[in-house]
């Protein structure tokens, strides 16, 4: 039972992690819409961008492994 529920919480993170991309992703956009080429973006926003993606997926990495094993865990358990 700990293993599913450690495998909830890693999904519930890995869509926290989603949530915040976006919700970061459109207060930048509500920012740099009114300038948009008019001044070139800042380094900085690409690096932003790299590092949320990185981020998330890595969290989604985590949450399938965590699941694999939750799932072999819950097997090995009911079969014994």
């Amino acid at each position: 039972m700990k293993m599913v529920i450690l495998a909830i919480a890693a999904w519930v993170l890995t869509d926290l992690i989603a949530l915040l991309g976006i919700s970061a992703g459109a207060t930048i956009w509500f920012y740099m819409e009114p300038v948009v080429d008019s001044v070139p973006d800042p380094a900085s926003y690409f690096v932003a961008v790299g590092a949320g993606l990185l981020a998330l997926f890595l969290s989604f990495a985590v949450s399938v492994d965590i699941t694999v094993q939750a799932a072999r865990y819950t097997a090995a358990e009911k079969f014994k």
